[in-house]
């Protein structure tokens, strides 16, 4: 395993300035999820530390060594892809083993490298088998294998889940995750499903355009979101937001005239905000009271377990989610925002305040 440090990371294509002086230290050991939307630069961080990208200013460290100039087969690094990238003619055997192969180990040390790495993955009863007799959970297995047998200091993956369906990724989600318990070896995954950094991830890193936006636990990132980019990205469904006001010094105002009373808790020094709060924290009731906000609920989608109820409060749309449990007429409803699960965010910077 080895610590991977990124110092005043840039990379430009031509003039244009895609990653933007990225700092981050992934200590050894650590699962590392880099998270954000499609084309925010998380991929291009990643080639970066394999090599398959040029750095165009700072440093890469891996281990205790920089790296810039290091060609990727001599980074001490195993990458897994997207796409799987397996050889159709080999059988799994092959595959797993060809690069090792070309690094001219002894016969002895490939069975046993590649065997180790198929009992691991549960692929021995596939080593003869060609890819395309393969599921694709199978299929993705085996290029974890020809990663594994490499005994790198860190894996990298590259959206490798991205291909599967709910169930294989759900599965995949589980087997990574022991399989990094088992090994301890650093792992840095890209991917654009805040679910899987959720679950896989020690440490989250959000991208949002070739920033970093937080770097935190999956914990801090969803309960201590630093900006509304980040609150809104992370969470399904996502965190509400109102455009709103400060009125006076306990009470905001959002939408055309609905008011809300702030007690015990201080209020943002400014008069225009945007407040946020998250579908499962919002309660709604049969009863009206006082503090309670209307909800007018148009439309319901059963998820087994619970419901999500879409909806106004005024003129702003809101989601809420339910326990399927639930007894409420949802026909007449009100709905308690408690002000300790309020996040008040900046209308120009979109920062926490």
């Amino acid at each position: 395993m080895a610590k991977v440090i990124l110092e005043n990371i840039v990379k430009t294509f031509g003039k244009t300035e895609v990653v933007h002086r990225i700092n981050a230290c992934f200590n050894n050991g650590e699962f590392v999820v880099i998270v954000g939307p499609s084309g925010c630069g998380k991929s291009t961080i990643l080639r970066m530390i394999a090599g398959l990208e040029e750095v165009s200013e700072g440093n890469i460290t891996i281990g205790d060594r920089i790296v810039n100039n290091v060609e990727p087969k001599d980074r001490q690094i195993a990458m897994v892809f997207q796409n799987y990238a397996l050889y159709p003619h080999m059988t799994v055997f092959n595959n797993m083993a060809y690069g090792l192969k070309l690094r001219k180990l002894s016969r002895e040390e490939i069975k046993q490298r590649v065997g180790e790495a198929a009992d691991l993955l549960q692929l021995t009863d596939f080593l003869k088998r060609k890819p395309r007799q393969l599921s694709g959970g199978q299929r993705q297995r085996v290029a974890m294998g020809r990663a594994l047998v490499r005994k790198p200091s860190v894996f990298l993956f590259d959206e490798p889940l991205s291909n599967l369906d709910a169930k294989l990724r759900h599965q995949m989600r589980v087997e990574l995750k022991k399989l990094h318990q088992r090994l301890g070896t650093t792992m840095i995954y890209v991917t654009h499903d805040q679910v899987e950094a959720m679950t896989l991830a020690d440490k989250i890193v959000i991208i949002n355009d070739g920033h970093i936006e937080q770097i935190g636990s999956p914990d801090e990132i969803y309960h201590d979101p630093a900006s509304k980019f980040v609150a809104g990205f992370i969470g399904s469904p996502p965190m509400n937001f109102f455009a709103a006001k400060v009125v006076g010094k306990k009470m905001i105002e959002f939408g055309k005239g609905t008011r809300m009373t702030i007690e015990n808790k201080t209020l943002p020094d400014k008069r225009s905000l945007v407040a946020g709060i998250r579908p499962e924290k919002i309660q709604i009731f049969s009863e009206k009271r006082e503090g309670r906000l209307r909800l007018e609920v148009e439309l319901i989608e059963k998820l087994g377990a619970g419901k999500l109820l879409y909806s106004h409060i005024g003129d702003q749309p809101i989601v809420v989610n339910i326990p399927d449990s639930s007894t409420t007429d949802l026909d007449q409803c009100w709905a308690e925002l408690s002000p300790d699960n309020i996040y008040f965010f900046s209308s120009e910077s979109h920062k926490r305040l």
